[in-house]
């Protein structure tokens, strides 16, 4: 799996729509290299959030968690004001740590894998059917593709049950 810290600032507004910026940045720099406005369209609260990734990610997950915050706010600094260094509150999951997943939000296959191999993620073994992200057909790795890969086995289990 792919490593990836993800994290999240709250503010009490979105101050960087104000400023014209819809909250979205990307760079090859220290800490954060990608983030989102996810507060709600009302704006209460703003929140940003930001992954971390990578070797970044790597070396950052070795970091103190106050290193660490210190860090990803400062690129939320540098990307939208030094307002964004001053969040109301502050969470982050470091996904290469977590125990069921050890890394996020998707894997590397080198070349062929997928066409070789993937098929074998979904066929299903007897009456075990297989659905999770990484058996989707679109969106592998995302929720849009954990959803995908449920509806499908629930067709195929829709399927195979007898007539009545």
């Amino acid at each position: 799996m792919g490593s990836v810290i993800k994290c999240l600032a709250a503010y009490d507004e979105p101050f960087w729509r104000q400023a014209g910026y819809n909250g979205q940045a990307t760079s090859d720099g220290p800490a954060a290299r990608v983030t989102f406005d996810t507060g709600p369209p009302d704006g209460s609260p703003g929140v940003l959030l930001g992954f971390v990734t990578g070797a970044e990610a790597r070396r950052l997950a070795r970091a103190s968690p106050a290193q660490r915050r210190a860090e990803v706010l400062a690129s939320f600094a540098r990307y939208f004001g030094p307002a964004a260094a001053r969040p109301a509150d502050y969470a982050e999951h470091d996904w290469t740590a977590d125990p069921w997943t050890r890394g996020c939000y998707g894997t590397h296959f080198p070349p062929g894998t997928w066409t070789q191999f993937g098929p074998a993620l979904r066929r299903p073994v007897g009456l075990l059917h297989w659905a999770g992200t990484e058996t989707a057909t679109e969106w592998s790795g995302y929720m849009d593709g954990a959803v995908q890969s449920g509806k499908r086995a629930a067709a195929e289990i829709l399927d195979a049950l007898p007539r009545s």
